[in-house]
């Protein structure tokens, strides 16, 4: 009977340490699950963190391109319009001299190189007044290409500024050079001696180079920003 009762309190006491130790592997079970469940709760954060910070990288990226596309449509426009308009002032000028200034001088020379005085003086009165309607004629074009500067100063970089301006001093050079060569082509002094006209052509020429350098370097600025957008 006492061995019984040893085997009994033998086994009763195994199943309180069995209890106890099952109570706290449950507890350190259910603290660990707290802990992956915490753990997890902040890896969600996390990631929904990134995939909101991603997503606003994503819109804002595609923004930047739609902006620098729009950019770039923009200036190329606008850029492409001030040329084809200043090539088509130079083909205007070409043309006018070309078909309208040869009637001008023939009509004066049939006049000028009367003997009447009268009919000489009315002659260079009318070949004055026929060049000043020529000049009026293509500085009307040249607003034109004015109009379409001033729009792209609103948009351009320092540079593309001064460069501007550097052209349309030139273009002004050349057409005051141009009047003042075809008004003394109409004096006494010329026709006496025409070798004269040479120092007027020749700076006619030199400004004229400078024109097209001056076009040259705008063109290659434009393209050069262009390629930057």
């Amino acid at each position: 009977m006492e061995v019984i009762i040893n085997v009994l309190s033998f086994l009763g006491g195994m199943f309180i340490i069995y209890l106890t130790a099952y109570t706290k592997a449950k507890s350190k079970n259910k603290a660990l699950l707290e802990d992956i469940e915490k753990l997890e709760d902040e890896k969600q954060k996390i990631i929904a963190k990134y995939r909101a910070e991603t997503e606003e990288i994503k819109k804002q990226h595609t923004l930047d391109i739609e902006k620098r596309k729009f950019q770039y449509e923009d200036k190329r426009t606008q850029f492409s319009k001030y040329f084809s308009l200043l090539d088509e002032f130079h083909g205007k000028c070409n043309s006018a001299f070309a078909e309208k200034f040869q009637p001008i001088m023939t009509e004066f020379m049939n006049e000028y190189l009367s003997d009447d005085p009268e009919k000489q003086h009315q002659a260079t009165l009318k070949y004055n007044e026929d060049v000043q309607g020529l000049f009026f004629e293509l500085n009307a074009e040249y607003l034109k290409i004015q109009t379409e500067t001033n729009s792209i100063r609103l948009i351009a970089t320092p540079k593309v500024d001064t460069l501007l301006d550097t052209l349309e001093e030139s273009v002004k050079l050349a057409t005051d050079q141009s009047t003042d060569m075809l008004k003394f082509m109409a004096t006494p002094e010329f026709w006496q001696d025409q070798s004269l006209v040479a120092p007027y052509q020749m700076e006619i020429e030199k400004t004229g180079k400078s024109v097209l350098d001056s076009r040259f370097k705008l063109r290659e600025q434009m393209k050069a920003e262009l390629n930057e957008i």
